[in-house]
């Protein structure tokens, strides 16, 4: 069965969330007011993977626990373009199941975000999320047809151990992140941290 993922037209979306590599800090209400009139697009992933007239949209979660340590991995799961960087973001496509009777891009977004949290590190699942803002960079085939949706997604973890893809994964302070190498979206996403 081929993979559908939540797109949106890249000529919808309003140029500045467009730059060729970069984060743009917004809070959720002005978010969703420019994609509220955009309806939703459910792509074959094969196609969309490859058409950068698709944005497919990516929440993105930054885990951070109650010391303030943010979770950082080496890249080594489905996404071989990135392996060998670091991330700092959890996340992935949004799939029809997601959605909810009617449409609600919020609700589809943060359903999107919490089950690929509960996927890729179970015990994170409980937590609060905040929407910081988004991500977006046209330098990598990856990037090109891709938009993040950035959260930061506070947790009170210990002694929990995360998924197989995210294995090697370490909680480190804020101010160590950019001495790894980081893959760009996380790159950006630290811009977006408070």
């Amino acid at each position: 069965m081929t993979e559908s993922v939540l797109c949106t037209p890249t000529a919808a979306l309003p140029q500045d969330w467009l730059p060729q590599a970069g984060a743009i800090a917004m809070d959720m209400d002005a978010w969703l007011h420019h994609l509220a009139p955009i309806p939703p697009h459910w792509v074959p992933r094969t196609e969309a993977e490859n058409d950068p007239s698709w944005k497919q949209w990516i929440p993105y979660a930054i885990l951070q626990n109650s010391a303030g340590r943010i979770a950082a991995y080496p890249r080594h799961g489905s996404e071989s373009r990135l392996h060998g960087l670091w991330s700092i973001g959890v996340g992935g496509h949004v799939n029809p199941q997601d959605a909810r009777r009617p449409f609600c891009w919020k609700t589809t977004l943060i359903a999107g975000l919490l089950r690929e949290i509960q996927e890729e590190f179970p015990a994170a699942g409980h937590g609060d999320s905040r929407f910081c803002g988004l991500v977006h960079e046209s330098r990598t085939a990856v990037g090109a047809v891709h938009i993040g949706a950035v959260f930061l997604h506070h947790v009170d973890i210990r002694g929990a151990a995360p998924a197989a893809e995210l294995a090697g994964l370490q909680w480190l302070p804020p101010q160590e992140l950019r001495s790894l190498p980081l893959e760009l979206w996380s790159a950006l996403a630290l811009d977006l941290l408070p």
